[in-house]
């Protein structure tokens, strides 16, 4: 919605009105006229100041008003002060852009951060920056220009050989930062990742105050006689804690359970020896195993700061522990831009081996009521985990298969445990119920997840034969109309509004309660119900077969008033 700032008639108004016109001398004439000028001057230093910062690319920030002297505040730090008593002026300000009209004459300047764009200025004819083994300091324009680098952090956004596919590791800031007048001096580096004659282009990020900007690509050629020493291997223990393992061509292998990587966490715990100023550093996903650790070598490398803090950024959904040639995750450790070691951290995945369907042999068969009650028309909810634990009073007609599901449910038999014995997941005699080491692997994840494996609707056997008005033909008592499954049990949420469409129901993913709307109207129908556990580096399936088994639902009984969709 627009904001109508001012819109004020600010030149001085002849007013008309019925008493005597009295005629001015000289001297007032020579005033007004005095006046009228100073205004145009002021007017006219307004309009100077609003074609400069079109020119420069600013933009406002802050608009102030008081006592009706209008203050509007410049990305670049410059303040236009607008004050009543001159020219027709109106500010209008929408959700994108500032409308200045003066006499009719309009600036438009966006709304927006302190800086819309980093530029490279090149300094030579063929705009190549030459880096040899020292840093080499490259130009940028700010728009809006900046007056102060406070606040402003500088790094590498990516950079890559123009002939292949990008790696974003072969340069750094290395240096301080200067301003120059409007050009922003930035000293960048080449590192051991670079090679000796080849051609990169590369982009410069600027972090100004949470703002994010990317510059233009430059091309940078790294000089013949290029040398870095890009490792110096030395100066680094891995505590005996973590499994340290030296490995051919100096690699080395630690061990890290996986539910400490999922807390507070920080690689510099993990070494009894650090060099001074010692970083971390996710290698390059060309260096990486492959497999998982390439793929996500991006979420890796959001997750490990260069301090040595670590927090994964989102749900990796593996270990790293898939490449039977090479398991785990290479990150460096470097001093001073040298690398002092590489290491591949693998993670215990303390869950990945553990029997999470023992007791549950057989997927079952049931029906809730069987010939005995209805579920009623309209909204309801029914808890499907308590229909499991008091299957004797909640079941009229029952398999054996299912008897003998529900017996290791109800007696509470059901538990995963880990090789000490310690429960992950049980039955509590109620419901699945996760333990503290379940709840910490399950961070970032869904945990125990429940859903509809398949959903049929059916004719109850009381209905007796019902004309499909699609098909033309009937369909007898019990048979089911129409359903579905769904097999991605790890994305189980993409298919529950294509079945929540069949039957008007929805079932809680952390209760198991489905829940039927207000539009039911008694027709019979089977759910297949299924479960996951979602945890950090997987998924586990908490039945052997498919689903736990098929639950039906007035299949054979109906209340009074039954309808069948069409």
């Amino acid at each position: 919605m627009n904001k109508r700032f001012l819109n004020a008639l600010l030149f001085g108004a002849v007013v008309l009105s019925t008493g005597t016109f009295t005629s001015c001398n000289n001297d007032d004439v020579d005033d007004l006229k005095s006046r009228v000028s100073v205004i145009e001057v002021a007017i006219d230093d307004i309009k100077t100041q609003l074609g400069k910062a079109l020119m420069t690319g600013a933009s406002i920030t802050k608009v102030d008003e008081n006592n009706g002297t209008y203050t509007l505040t410049l990305s670049d730090g410059q303040k236009i002060v607008i004050k009543p008593g001159g020219g027709n002026i109106s500010i209008v300000v929408t959700d994108t852009e500032a409308i200045i009209t003066i006499e009719g004459e309009k600036y438009v300047l966006p709304l927006g951060s302190l800086v819309n764009s980093l530029i490279y200025s090149p300094e030579t004819i063929d705009g190549i920056v030459e880096i040899g083994s020292t840093a080499t300091t490259v130009n940028f324009l700010a728009r809006p220009a900046l007056k102060s680098l406070d606040g402003a952090q500088f790094t590498i956004a990516e950079s890559h050989v123009l002939t292949r596919a990008a790696d974003g590791e072969q340069f750094k800031v290395s240096g301080d930062v200067t301003l120059e007048g409007d050009f922003i001096k930035v000293p960048i580096k080449a590192l051991g990742e670079a090679e000796a004659g080849k051609t990169y282009a590369v982009s410069l990020q600027l972090n100004l105050k949470g703002t994010i900007i990317g510059s233009n690509y430059f091309t940078v050629k790294v000089s013949d006689d290029f040398s870095s020493v890009a490792e110096d291997l030395g100066g680094v223990t891995i505590k005996a804690d973590y499994s340290p393992n030296d490995l051919a061509n100096g690699f080395k292998e630690m061990t890290i359970k996986g539910s400490d990587l999922l807390g507070a966490f920080n690689f510099k715990n993990l070494f009894s020896e650090l060099p001074a100023n010692a970083e971390f550093v996710v290698a390059s996903g060309s260096k990486q195993p492959g497999g998982e650790a390439q793929e996500k070598q991006e979420l890796l490398s959001k997750s490990l700061k260069k301090d040595g803090t670590w927090a994964f950024s989102e749900r990796p959904g593996t270990s790293f522990n898939g490449n039977a040639d090479r398991k785990g995750f290479l990150i460096n450790v470097l001093a001073n831009d040298v690398v002092k070691a590489k290491i591949y951290v693998c993670i215990n995945d303390e869950l990945a081996n553990l029997d999470f369907v023992s007791g549950f042999n057989e997927e079952y068969e049931g029906e809730w009521g069987g010939r005995q009650k209805s579920l009623p028309l309209g909204a309801q909810e029914i808890d499907i985990q308590k229909t499991f634990t008091n299957w004797e009073e909640d079941y009229a007609e029952i398999t054996h298969r299912g008897k003998s599901f529900l017996e290791n449910w109800a007696g509470a038999n059901y538990q995963v445990q880990t090789a000490d014995g310690d429960n992950v997941i049980y039955c509590d005699g109620t419901t699945l119920v996760m333990t503290d080491i379940a709840k910490k692997y399950a961070q970032l994840s869904r945990g125990i997840y429940w859903y509809f494996r398949g959903i049929s609707i059916l004719v109850p056997e009381a209905y007796g034969k019902w004309m499909n008005p699609a098909t033309g033909k009937e369909v007898n008592g019990g048979d089911e109309i129409l359903g579905g499954f769904n097999d991605d049990r790890e994305h189980p949420e993409l298919y529950e509004a294509t079945f929540a469409k069949y039957a008007g129901v929805t079932m809680d993913p952390k209760t198991a309660k489905i829940k039927l709307n207000d539009t039911y109207t008694g027709y019979g129908f089977r759910f297949a119900i299924a479960a996951i556990y979602e945890y950090a580096y997987g998924w586990k399936r908490l039945h052997k077969a498919d689903q736990f088994g098929f639950f039906f639902f007035n299949r054979r009984m109906m209340p009074e008033g039954t309808t069948i969709p069409e």
